[in-house]
């Protein structure tokens, strides 16, 4: 009998081991894992570096507190904040936790300046910044807000790349705009530049907050750490998780100082936050990722992926509407709602996809250490369910 809340829409395939781009059952049989457990294994399963150094940190300590100074956490702190606009860095568990630090940050920002009437923010149709009530409330599908009325107030959805709706909703109760670059949830759809680059205007004209929620299209997965660099537009505040821990719960949210400066003790925390485990896993990820190269591989096996897609488009034009996506983010819109069916026939197959949008995009996210071997394997599987479907 099973005793887990059903809050899951499962495979019965009990996975029991990982290595590398590969996922094992419990009868040996191996799986080319092109989901990476929703961005998040982005370095592979049981990558030997990261495991050796959450081993040595295991033997001295888990967790102490932050009321006490975690070296590590200071490390990776002063890592990011190297690397990117922030000046200060909050470390959580989760993305949705990086989610209720920013809105929190947001509105604790204005308060501090004595403007607590500013506490509105704005956020895209189609846009996923976790389960939270005050998640769904920002953003979501329908599915996950359905039930949990009454959602909170504060939130103001316009369509993506629409600046004149968006224009439209500032009042002087705005506070920020926070949305996401690259829509994973919302079907796998990258918010056009040239009105990241407008919206990036306008928040600051109206001396409002712009924050991106990066916490699947970031940490190297297009081809940069983060795609704010990829596009030159820097956000005032930015949520990560997912790859930043290649598994490990390890999540941040990246603030200007100016922000931080309304963070004071007591206003916030986190139990397991930047806990020692945690950031030590977060430093190995950093010193693999940085190293010479790393990037570069991964645009150039994402330039491959996407070539390898197209042709499959051209292939079966009457299944597949359109491939998009950015680096290794890619989705397969389909003329029908049909990922169910290829992602079921795929897993029997031995490849691990998700799917989005109302179970009409099939969503690739495989790690960024994936060869092109691997991907003539899964574009040879994703064309045999093709062509198993064209037959029906």
């Amino acid at each position: 009998m099973n005793h887990i809340v059903n809050a899951y829409n499962r495979f019965e395939t009990p996975i029991i081991r990982g290595e590398g781009v590969y996922l094992f059952d419990k009868d040996g049989k191996k799986y080319l894992d092109f989901a990476a457990g929703i961005s998040t294994t982005s370095l592979g399963h049981c990558h030997p570096y990261i495991t050796d150094k959450l081993k040595e940190q295991s033997d001295l300590l888990w967790h102490c507190s932050n009321i006490f100074t975690i070296p590590q956490q200071e490390r990776l702190a002063e890592r990011l904040t190297t690397l990117t606009f922030a000046g200060k860095v909050f470390f959580c568990s989760s993305g949705l936790e990086a989610t209720e630090a920013a809105i929190k940050f947001i509105r604790r920002y204005f308060y501090s300046k004595r403007q607590e009437k500013r506490n509105r923010i704005i956020t895209i149709e189609g846009g996923f910044h976790g389960r939270s009530i005050a998640a769904i409330s920002a953003g979501g599908n329908e599915k996950s807000r359905e039930g949990f009325a009454p959602l909170l107030s504060g939130f103001d959805r316009v369509p993506r790349n629409d600046i004149r709706a968006l224009e439209e909703k500032i009042s002087d109760e705005t506070a920020a705009v926070f949305l996401e670059p690259i829509q994973s949830e919302g079907g796998v759809y990258t918010l056009d530049v040239e009105y990241l680059q407008k919206v990036r205007e306008v928040t600051k004209s109206q001396k409002m907050i712009l924050c991106f929620d990066e916490v699947q299209c970031g940490y190297g997965r297009v081809g940069s750490l983060f795609h704010y660099q990829n596009i030159g537009i820097e956000p005032d505040v930015l949520t990560c998780a997912k790859a930043m821990g290649n598994g490990f719960p390890l999540a941040a949210c990246l603030v200007r100082d100016y922000i931080a400066k309304a963070i004071t003790p007591g206003t916030h925390g986190s139990t397991y936050g930047g806990n020692p485990l945690a950031v030590t896993v977060g430093n190995a990820v950093l010193d693999i990722v940085l190293k010479e190269g790393f990037f570069d591989h991964v645009r150039r096996v994402s330039k491959y992926l996407k070539e390898k897609l197209l042709l499959l488009a051209e292939e079966f034009p009457r299944i597949i509407s359109e491939i998009r996506g950015e680096g290794l983010l890619i989705g397969i819109e389909l003329k029908a709602p049909l990922a169910d069916k290829i992602i079921s026939q795929s897993l029997d197959k031995g490849l691990i996809m998700t799917k989005v949008l109302n179970n009409r995009v099939v969503r690739i996210t495989p790690p960024l250490i994936v060869q092109d071997k691997h991907v003539d394997a899964a574009c040879d599987t994703l064309y045999n369910s093709f062509f198993e479907i064209k037959g029906l």
